[in-house]
């Protein structure tokens, strides 16, 4: 795959990703207007885009190293558990649904590393074979 289609696929990726971020920030601030951070829209998007980033590039880089053992595997889950757990946890004093808003966007962003992962590898493997 050429380099201009990776940074457009990961430039679209991250479009996509900000506009869920921002719809979802909206429609929580808007449904709970006293929630702290209410008045900080801007700085609510920033850190969720940023968490965004970690999970992702640290799913996307470490999953080769991942895949080579069984534990190497659980260490990569442990990490991103409890990097979930850390991020929501400012979330349940709040209340249930704020602790799915604040996990749900970085499981996609998880999953979507996954995704751009494999198809990565095969990518290579078809370059290699080829």
């Amino acid at each position: 795959m050429k380099k201009s289609a990776i940074i457009s696929s990961h430039l679209i990726l991250w479009v996509i990703f900000t506009l869920m971020v921002i719809a979802q920030s909206k429609l929580f601030l808007e449904a709970k207007p006293d929630a702290p951070f209410g008045s900080h829209f801007a700085y609510v998007v920033f850190l969720e885009m940023v968490m965004g980033m970690i999970f992702f590039y640290l799913t996307f880089f470490t999953l080769p190293w991942a895949r080579k053992n069984p534990v190497n595997s659980f260490i990569i889950g442990a990490i991103l558990l409890l990097l979930l757990l850390l991020f929501a946890f400012p979330a349940i004093k709040i209340g249930a649904w704020q602790v799915v808003s604040s996990v749900v966007p970085h499981l996609f962003m998880i999953f979507m590393a996954f995704v751009f992962r494999c198809l990565s590898d095969s990518e290579k493997r078809q370059t290699f074979n080829t």
